[in-house]
């Protein structure tokens, strides 16, 4: 194996010479990753400084800096500069106008819909080379770490959540240099939505949990006639319920090649229909037409005009701890039955992934920073700082080992912690997961059959106009 060394020889030289110049003048960098006023890197050189863009708030930032320390002590003169333009959008956007000046960030959150812009600027760097790397790099302790990832090693990342980041999942791909097998993201940490319920309603009615849409939809009569005051159901995601429904059944959504918007068809039309009627009889109430995340009317409870059922996400179990008031309990979201009476339980997956982008600041050895990213990547990955950042953060961990880990261990035994048995449904859901395409245009999908959904039910407009203006609104042609 090729043995790759980082030279603190060099390294000296180059911060030498970077000191002198900054002290003589006194020069600051206005236009670094994150906003105006940012200095340059303490070593003054984005050679050697790898920019992280994340939504990160201050206590995962906290758990993160771990990471970060842990990685600057193994590389020693390599620098992480940690920043955090906003919530996703403010990082899209922000990457975005970043592109333009060449200051793009080397590492960043993304979700597919993001990764599909980038993909324009031929600055997505396919991970394929290091995943499968079995070169070596010298640590500071002089010994010796595998660039890439083992077989086992790649079999210990749950498959739903990285094969997401296929290019084969990005409409245009081949546009772009990539093939099929091309690996443009990594996962980091995901949720997916559950069933939250009130048991105690549920054992008063002497109903179970429902496990299909068919039994959700038939238990409702009961609920309301109980508890009148109550609603069966909330949906936290219109645009979520929308896309699973379309995965559960196999209606059309979105494709990534060819006509990308699918989802103005017969079927969907006559499941909006559908739920429209339940929502005048008062079954459902989603997060727009509510006027705030469900979880809050979940938490009131049933006899104070609360839900029976919410669902949201694993990683938003916190809001949705009833505090005592009642016994909750989780499961898995309903499932569609086919017409050869099997059921199809398929659960979205979100959450951040990690998308590698070639250096900004014209640097001259992209190489190098590339490689170095890499390793700072398979830091985020590591199983131990996993359970640390899914513990702090409610999220489930991209690795399966991280199971194992004891502090992990005992978080997921706490059967009273809402957000551990939350991680606990969600990590059983692995083969459950599915991704949408990815395209320009797949995030206008996603809002504008959000949009519909909230129209249809409240009989702004019928299910074939919303649906219409929906499709036209993505740059279809009216059908």
């Amino acid at each position: 194996m090729k043995k790759l060394i980082v030279s603190l020889t060099a390294l000296v030289l180059v911060l030498a010479m970077c000191t002198f110049i900054l002290v003589a003048c006194g020069e600051t960098n206005t236009d670094a990753p994150g906003g105006g006023g940012s200095t340059t890197p303490d070593n003054g050189d984005y050679s050697k400084t790898i920019v992280f863009y994340s939504t990160q708030g201050d206590a995962l930032q906290k758990i993160t800096s771990n990471a970060i320390a842990a990685f600057e002590a193994k590389y020693p003169g390599w620098k992480i500069d940690h920043r955090q333009p906003g919530g996703y959008d403010e990082v899209k956007k922000k990457i975005l106008s970043d592109f333009q000046g060449g200051v793009q960030p080397d590492l960043a959150y993304c979700y597919p819909d993001h990764v599909a812009q980038y993909l324009q600027t031929g600055k997505v760097i396919d991970m394929t080379k290091f995943i499968n790397s079995t070169d070596t790099v010298e640590l500071a302790d002089g010994t010796l770490a595998t660039v890439g990832y083992s077989a086992e090693e790649l079999a210990d990342f749950v498959p739903g959540y990285y094969n997401e980041g296929y290019a084969v999942n990005f409409g245009g791909y081949a546009n772009y240099g990539f093939t099929a097998n091309s690996m443009l993201t990594l996962p980091f940490i995901k949720s997916t939505e559950l069933l939250y319920y009130n048991k105690s309603a549920l054992d008063e009615l002497g109903l179970p949990v429902a496990t299909t849409w068919d039994e959700l939809w038939a238990q409702c009569e009961a609920i309301v006639k109980k508890f009148p005051s109550a609603t069966p159901l909330g949906y936290d995601s219109e645009a979520n319920w929308f896309i699973t429904m379309c995965q559960q059944n196999g209606w059309g959504y979105t494709s990534a090649e060819g006509n990308n918007y699918r989802f103005n068809n017969t079927d969907t039309i006559a499941w909006l229909t559908e739920i429209r009627d339940y929502y005048d009889m008062g079954y459902l109430t989603t997060q727009k037409d509510y006027g705030a995340y469900t979880s809050g009317l979940f938490t009131k409870g049933v006899n104070d005009g609360g839900l029976v059922y919410c669902i949201g996400s694993s990683g938003g179990a916190s809001h949705q701890d009833p505090a005592g008031a009642f016994e909750w309990g989780i499961a898995p979201i309903p499932g569609s039955v086919q017409a050869d009476g099997s059921v199809n339980y398929s659960a979205i997956s979100q959450g951040p992934s990690l998308v590698m982008l070639s250096a900004g600041y014209n640097v001259d050895n992209l190489e190098e920073k590339q490689l170095m990213t890499w390793l700072f990547v398979k830091e985020l990955l590591d199983p131990t700082f996993q359970a640390a950042f899914s513990i702090g953060s409610g999220y489930n961990p991209c690795r399966l080992s991280t199971f194992e880990v004891d502090s992990y261990v005992e978080h997921m035994a706490d059967t009273d912690s809402i957000t551990a048995v939350a991680a606990k449904v969600a990590s059983e859901m692995s083969d459950r997961f599915f991704t949408s395409p990815a395209f320009k245009g797949s995030s206008t999908a996603r809002e504008q059959v959000g949009t519909a959904l909230v129209y249809a039910i409240q009989s702004q407009k019928t299910p074939e106009e919303a649906l219409e203006d929906a499709y036209r609104n993505c740059g279809g042609k009216k059908q």
